[in-house]
C-alpha cells in the first residue's frame, strides 16, 4: 500500500547516501561526491538522476559490473588533452575528476579537452557545466553511447535500439547569472520513466514505444521491451538522432587505442549482437573566456542577453519567460527549505538497502499521497 511520499532534509539523506557508498566499498571521498551528486540533483528538481539512482548502484556492484572502490587514472595527456581511465568506478567520481584537470588546463591554455573510458552512470551532467560555470568557464558536456545491441532508444527512422540517452550539456557564465542547458537527445530521459514508475504515474504522449513498436504512455511497458524516441520525435527526430550520434562518437575519443574497449556506462541488452560499430564514452570540453579576450566583458554580454531572454513577453499561460537553468536554481530554493519529496516505492527500496547494510534511515516527515 502507498503510504505517501516522504519528504527529507538535503543534509541528513547525503549522509545516507555517502553510507550506502561507503557500505559498497567506495572511500570517504568518493561516497562524498556521489552522495552530493545525487541529493543536488534531487535538489534540482531533477528527481530521475536523484537518490533514486541507489538501488541501481547496488544492483551494478552487486554484478560486479559497478567497481565502488576504483579510482580514476589518467592515462594519457598533452597539455590541452587527456585521457581518464574511470576503471568501471562511480561516474561521478571520474567526471569530476576529468572536469577539474580539464578547468585547470584551461586556465593555462585557454581551453582543454578530456574524455573517460570505462565510466559507470555519470548522473546529472549539468552538475558539472554548473560547476565550471561557477569558476567563470564556459564547459560543455556529453556521455553517449551508440551500436548495435545499446538499448534505450530506437534510431530514427528504424524499429531497433541503437542508442542511449546521450545527454548534452553547455554551462556558460555571466557578470550575474549563468546559462545552463541540459539534457537528453531522447525524448524524455530514462530517469524520468524511473521516477513516473515510482509515482505511478503515466508519461507524457509520444515519449516511448512498447515491444512492438506501439505508443504507449505505461512506464512498466519501457521495462518490458519498449524504447525511448529520439527527441523530436515523428516530427523531427533526425534531430535528437544527430546529436546522439554525435555524443557517441565524441565519446569514442576514450577508446581509440583501448585494448578493451567495453561501453560500461550503456544498456547493452543484446549479448548476441556484434560488438563492432560499438562506441561510445564521456567527452568534456572547458573554455576560459580570458582566452579570447576581456573575460570580464565576455561576461557582462552574457548577463546583457540573458537579461533580454527574461524581458521577453511570456506566452498564454505563463507567468514569466525562463532561462536554462533557472527552473534548477529555483528548485535548489525552494527544495532547500521545504524538503527533498521522495515517493512511497523509492522510499520502501532505499529501506530495502538501509536494511541489508545495517544503516539508518534518514528523519523523514509524511506528506499522504
Amino acid at each position: 500500500m502507498d503510504q505517501g511520499t516522504r519528504v527529507c532534509a538535503p543534509e541528513p539523506l547525503r549522509t545516507f547516501v555517502a553510507e550506502v557508498c561507503r557500505a559498497l566499498g567506495a572511500d570517504a571521498a568518493s561516497a562524498d561526491e556521489v552522495a552530493r551528486h545525487l541529493v543536488r540533483a534531487n535538489l534540482s528538481g531533477h528527481d530521475s538522476h536523484g537518490v533514486i539512482r541507489v538501488m541501481q548502484y547496488v544492483a551494478e556492484a552487486d554484478r560486479g559490473e559497478l567497481r565502488p572502490a576504483a579510482k580514476p587514472r589518467l592515462l594519457r595527456e598533452t597539455p590541452v588533452t587527456a585521457v581518464v581511465d574511470a576503471g568501471r568506478g562511480f561516474g561521478q567520481v571520474s567526471t569530476a575528476f576529468a572536469l577539474a584537470w580539464a578547468m585547470e588546463r584551461a586556465r593555462d591554455h585557454g581551453l582543454a579537452a578530456a574524455v573517460v573510458r570505462h565510466s559507470m552512470h555519470i548522473g546529472r551532467v549539468g552538475e558539472y557545466t554548473e560547476r565550471a560555470a561557477q569558476a567563470g568557464l564556459i564547459a560543455l558536456v556529453t556521455v553517449g553511447a551508440a551500436g548495435p545491441g545499446v538499448d534505450g532508444v530506437v534510431i530514427y527512422g528504424g524499429r531497433a535500439p541503437f542508442f542511449g540517452t546521450n545527454p548534452w550539456s553547455v554551462g556558460v557564465p555571466g557578470r550575474e547569472r549563468a546559462m545552463v542547458f541540459d539534457g537528453a537527445t531522447s525524448m524524455i530521459a530514462e530517469g524520468k520513466i524511473r521516477v513516473a514508475r515510482a509515482a505511478g504515474k503515466q508519461l507524457p504522449p509520444g515519449c516511448i514505444v512498447d515491444a512492438s513498436g506501439r505508443p504507449t504512455q505505461d512506464p512498466d511497458a519501457f521495462y518490458a521491451g519498449g524504447l525511448l524516441l529520439p527527441l523530436g520525435g515523428e516530427v523531427a527526430g533526425h534531430k535528437g538522432y544527430g546529436l546522439a550520434l554525435s555524443s557517441a562518437l565524441l565519446g569514442a575519443l576514450a577508446i581509440i587505442d583501448d585494448p578493451e574497449p567495453t561501453l560500461a556506462a550503456a544498456r547493452v541488452t543484446r549479448p548476441d549482437a556484434p560488438a563492432a560499430g560499438r562506441v561510445g564514452g564521456v567527452f568534456l570540453c572547458v573554455v576560459d573566456p580570458a582566452g579570447f579576450g576581456d573575460a570580464d566583458r565576455y561576461r557582462a554580454l552574457v548577463d546583457g542577453t540573458l537579461a533580454a531572454a527574461k524581458a521577453q513577453p511570456p506566452a498564454p499561460g505563463r507567468d514569466e519567460v525562463l532561462l536554462p537553468g533557472e527552473p534548477e536554481a529555483l528548485s535548489r530554493r525552494r527544495r532547500e527549505v521545504e524538503g527533498i519529496p521522495i515517493p512511497d516505492r523509492t522510499w520502501r527500496d532505499l529501506e530495502e538497502v538501509a536494511r541489508r547494510f545495517g544503516l539508518p534511515m534518514p528523519d523523514a516527515r509524511v506528506v499522504p499521497g
